[in-house]
């Protein structure tokens, strides 16, 4: 399917800018495309070719000149034409399974820790879609018919998070009593991986509800943040319906520092993939490598973390997020 289409669909709904479409694909769940400058200035030069969108240029003062886009006669035509076209055939793609196909060679604790991942994934992308239907800026609802459509488009989507959990879970329950031929079997070494889990299962996620907002404080000063933490704060943030996470500093390894460390770059993967926002609370920072610090301004410009002196300054950050619905 072209995402030529899509847009003619946005287009149909109301003008919009090149940078609005953009805003619109990547803010969707069932337009899968990337939605990036390439390909969505790509499909509205060749719709412009083919008469199918005009555009007109809008000045704007102390701003640049905006091109807006917008469909035409010949364009809905056209739209709706793909739309009563044969369906293409349904596809499933969930890398996960091919991965689970081929974990016969993992242990219990290795099987779980996949399963966890995944199910975590899907927890978070089921709070980030009842988010954006909360708060969603387009969803085109001109008529009653309309309306029901599009709220229903959004519980598909809902549902299909909902039911991969209940399938999860009775994933588990399958597989919980089959014996693993992968598990070591000597008492000794048993009973040392349950004091070693017993050590690292420390941990210290607090829940803050102020000031109108809610985030989740990693402040384990004993047991340092490590990939397992990642995963405990994910699941303290899907179960608290937010987004927002602050860090003490005392509480990451030395090395995290390190733009290079696994660690650091595990967290902004993960954070960066479900909508997370961290603060990270540093009464000095001067003492930063300034590979580090162009490691954070990068993260910065994407929104993912920030630095801060002052817990204070970190919660007016995540207020100022939650204000302009981020």
């Amino acid at each position: 399917m072209s995402i030529n289409y899509a847009i003619l669909g946005i287009l149909s709904y109301k003008p919009m800018t090149g940078y609005d479409l953009k805003k619109v694909i990547q803010d969707s769940t069932f337009m899968y495309w990337s939605g990036n400058n390439n390909q969505v200035y790509k499909a509205l030069s060749e719709l412009l070719d083919r008469g199918m969108v005009t555009n007109v240029v809008e000045q704007q003062e102390s701003l640049p000149a905006k091109k807006i886009y917008k469909i035409t006669s010949e364009g809905l035509a056209v739209l709706k034409e793909w739309v009563l076209s044969p369906i293409e055939d349904m596809e499933i793609k969930k890398p996960f399974l091919i991965r689970l196909a081929w974990s016969k060679q993992l242990n219990s604790k290795e099987l779980n820790t996949l399963i966890d991942e995944y199910q975590n994934q899907v927890k978070m992308k089921l709070l980030m879609e009842r988010r954006y239907k909360q708060d969603a800026d387009f969803s085109p609802s001109r008529t009653e018919l309309e309306s029901t459509i599009w709220r229903f488009i959004k519980e598909n989507i809902i549902r299909t998070y909902e039911n991969e959990l209940i399938w999860i879970e009775e994933l588990r329950k399958a597989i919980s009593n089959i014996p693993n031929e992968n598990d070591v079997t000597e008492t000794a070494i048993i009973g040392a991986d349950i004091s070693e889990e017993k050590s690292d299962g420390t941990k210290e996620v607090t829940v803050i509800n102020k000031n109108d907002i809610t985030y989740v404080h990693f402040k384990d000063t004993k047991n340092k943040l490590k990939t397992e933490n990642i995963f405990d704060i994910i699941s303290a943030l899907i179960e608290n319906n937010t987004q927002f996470v602050l860090l003490d500093s005392e509480t990451l390894p030395k090395d995290f520092f390190d733009p290079k460390n696994e660690l650091l770059v595990f967290l902004l993967q993960k954070f960066s993939m479900y909508n997370i926002r961290a603060a990270i609370v540093m009464k000095d920072n001067n003492s930063l490598s300034s590979e580090f610090r162009e490691a954070i301004v990068e993260s910065t410009a994407q929104g993912v973390i920030r630095l801060f002196t002052d817990i204070s300054d970190a919660e007016k950050w995540f207020l100022s997020l939650k204000n302009r619905g981020i």
